[in-house]
């Protein structure tokens, strides 16, 4: 028995010593080879090289322009035109920054000098010279052209400025858009009732005119003179209650004095057949009778008058989607719609306007945000004064009838506020019961200066997976940091108020800056 045991015991003490044999000559192989790989991996990663170097001779040798440089001529083109119109004031914008992007590169320079675009707006400022307005007359080729004339301010310069716009009457022909604004009263006056007053537009599509005394029909806005007028703005000073005869005017901004007949003005808008926007500055009086005033494919309505009640109940429009809307001192929204069951089903976008002093003018009141909501039940936007938000959101919470509601915007929201009535409303809202609104708050007050650097962070934290939050032009001065899903900390340092939009959705916060004067 002991002798079968140590038989069997050498037995398989030779097999595992035959097992390590193999292995070991297998680990031999498995060496070799990886050596000679390594040795091939080296001789890859030297070739590898020098194709790297060869490729950044090649490069050099070619000499590639910027990857901005390699853009399509039209591609260019675009950009720096967008550029260009995006700086405000334009005086500056077609003075000096075309002037700075020439100077970037030679293809830029040729590009500028040669894209008509970006000579056709011409203003006619006390900063612009007559070298710089013919540069642009002849850069602009035969292509339409806008005039804009402003920062007159004394009548000292009446010479300088008729000087000036002795260079572009003569390519009156090819006019597009033409305003006056920002000038000296008289200024205004003489350009339009001296300089412009019978010339013909026969390519004009809109016309701005602010700060002229006109009390007759200018002939160059009528028909006759300029066939293709589309748009018409008359602001401030103007002494006529009548629209000139224009049978193409398809938006009209008229500012009417308190002499003015608000029936005269509107009946000289009937023969327009095509307009599709008005809107109305001002006071006026004696307006027409009740749903007198037919406008048949009037799309948007914006009313700022001292009562815009009578004006409201005058017009029919049955294609009206925006009505906006402001409320004088003394008026409620009950005051102004109450008497207008049935009249704006088809407004999609209601802006209403609270343009007095919101800490000194008393809230809304329930009933006015009821009478609101069911006056104009079928909107999708609505943008609200935030001194308002009790009246729609709070107790009866009479927004609750706008079923389809897609968006809602707040102006005046006093920084440090929390508006717990809308949170509320909104909670009960949730997106899995209805799409997720877009909230937006605009035009904070910060009367106490340096708003307190939590609120941000506690309005966020009320608000969270109720809606889109969009901010603009957040008063803030702090240091704001963001954990997101990789917990990773973000600072984002602010040393000047800024504009900031924030989008809150289920997975946390994404922040957006523009407009920063500094930040790091």
């Amino acid at each position: 028995m002991h002798h079968e045991c140590h038989s069997c015991h050498k037995h398989l003490n030779g097999a595992a010593m035959n097992e390590i044999a193999a292995a070991r000559t297998e680990l031999a192989r498995l060496n070799k080879r990886e050596q000679k790989l390594l040795e091939e991996l080296g001789k890859v990663r030297v070739a590898a090289q020098v194709q790297r170097s060869r490729i950044d001779d090649l490069f050099k040798q070619q000499k590639l322009p910027a990857p901005i440089d390699r853009l399509p001529s039209t591609a260019l083109c675009d950009i720096l035109y967008r550029v260009v119109c995006n700086i405000h004031p334009e005086a500056d914008a077609h003075r000096c920054t075309k002037r700075q992007l020439a100077s970037v590169s030679r293809r830029w320079r040729d590009t500028i000098l040669n894209f008509p675009n970006l000579w056709t707006t011409i203003v006619l400022n006390p900063s612009w010279s007559a070298s710089l307005v013919m540069a642009h007359v002849d850069r602009s080729r035969e292509y339409p052209l806008d005039i804009i004339i402003s920062d007159w301010l004394s009548i000292n310069q009446l010479q300088s400025l008729q000087d000036l716009l002795g260079l572009v009457v003569t390519c009156g022909y090819r006019w597009r858009n033409f305003i006056i604004r920002e000038n000296d009263d008289t200024l205004s006056t003489r350009i339009v009732k001296g300089l412009i007053w019978n010339m013909r537009f026969p390519e004009l599509k809109g016309a701005e005119i602010s700060g002229a005394v006109i009390s007759d029909f200018p002939p160059f806005l009528t028909s006759k003179y300029a066939s293709t007028l589309e748009r018409l703005v008359l602001l401030e000073e103007n002494e006529t209650d009548q629209v000139p005869a224009a049978t193409n005017l398809k938006v009209v901004h008229f500012h009417l004095a308190d002499n003015m007949s608000g029936s005269r003005l509107l009946s000289s808008l009937l023969p327009f057949r095509q307009l599709k926007e008005l809107v109305l500055h001002g006071s006026g009086y004696k307006w027409p009778k009740p749903r007198s005033i037919h406008f048949p494919v009037l799309a948007s309505l914006t009313l700022t008058l001292s009562d815009p009640t009578p004006a409201l109940a005058a017009m029919v429009a049955p294609l009206l989607s925006y009505l906006g809307c402001s409320r004088p001192d003394g008026h409620s929204w009950s005051h102004i719609f109450g008497s207008f069951p049935n009249v704006f089903a088809n407004v999609r976008h209601l802006c209403l306007d609270d343009p007095t002093d919101i800490s000194s003018s008393s809230p809304t009141g329930v009933s006015s945000g009821r009478t609101v909501c069911m006056t104009f039940p079928c909107v999708h936007h609505v943008e609200l004064p935030a001194n308002d938000i009790p009246a729609f959101f709070d107790y009866e919470a009479p927004a609750s009838h706008w079923s389809h509601l897609e968006g809602l915007t707040f102006s005046g929201l006093t920084v440090g506020t929390i508006p717990h009535g809308l949170i509320r409303w909104l909670e009960k809202r949730r997106p899995g019961q209805h799409p997720p609104l877009h909230v937006t708050f605009s035009e904070f007050r910060n009367p106490e200066g340096t708003p307190d650097s939590l609120w941000l962070t506690s309005l966020y934290k009320s608000i969270r997976g109720c809606c889109i939050l969009e901010l603009k032009d957040v008063p803030l001065t702090t240091t704001v940091k963001a954990l997101p899903s990789s917990q990773k900390v973000c600072c984002v340092y602010m040393t000047a108020d800024f504009a900031l939009i924030s989008r809150v959705g289920h997975d946390g916060l994404l922040w957006k800056l523009w407009s920063c004067e500094s930040f790091h």
